[in-house]
């Protein structure tokens, strides 16, 4: 019998999130012209509310998508998070996409192996992977 495997990603409650550590993650994603070439540019900046960890700050992350920088602004939030020993933690992200991967998604993607329904790698695995190892190796949980 498989054990049952419960998510250390949560979705955001206001009774039970206020007052902890926040940080507002984005994303920016954008082409610009060099040389009559089209070239992506990418960037995340993370914003850290109450009693802050860290000054808000913003990465340069070379081409990205979306989705992908998206994930990094999480990935970033967490290790510094990691990195001041908190065990809880409320992102703020305008993506449904990342907040739905770990809120809703996370579990069956671990149960069947990071592969999509057409047995294909579910695009980002890493990414995604990585993030969640991070929460669960540091016994942290993710209010959403």
């Amino acid at each position: 019998m498989e054990a049952h495997l419960t998510s250390p990603h949560k979705v955001y409650e206001e009774e039970t999130c206020h007052g902890k550590h926040t940080v507002s993650v984005d994303w920016c994603s954008y082409h610009v012209d060099s040389n009559s070439n089209k070239l992506l540019v990418g960037g995340i900046g993370n914003a850290w509310m109450n009693d802050t960890p860290e000054p808000s700050v913003g990465y340069k992350i070379g081409p990205r998508s979306s989705q992908v920088a998206e994930l990094i602004a999480v990935y970033q939030a967490i290790l510094t998070a990691v990195h001041h020993q908190l065990n809880e933690l409320v992102i703020i992200t305008d993506s449904d996409y990342v907040r739905n991967e770990f809120v809703e998604r996370l579990i069956n993607w671990k149960n069947r192996g990071m592969l999509c329904a057409n047995n294909r790698p579910l695009k980002h695995a890493k990414l995604i992977q990585s993030i969640g190892d991070l929460v669960t190796s540091n016994e942290m949980t993710i209010y959403w």
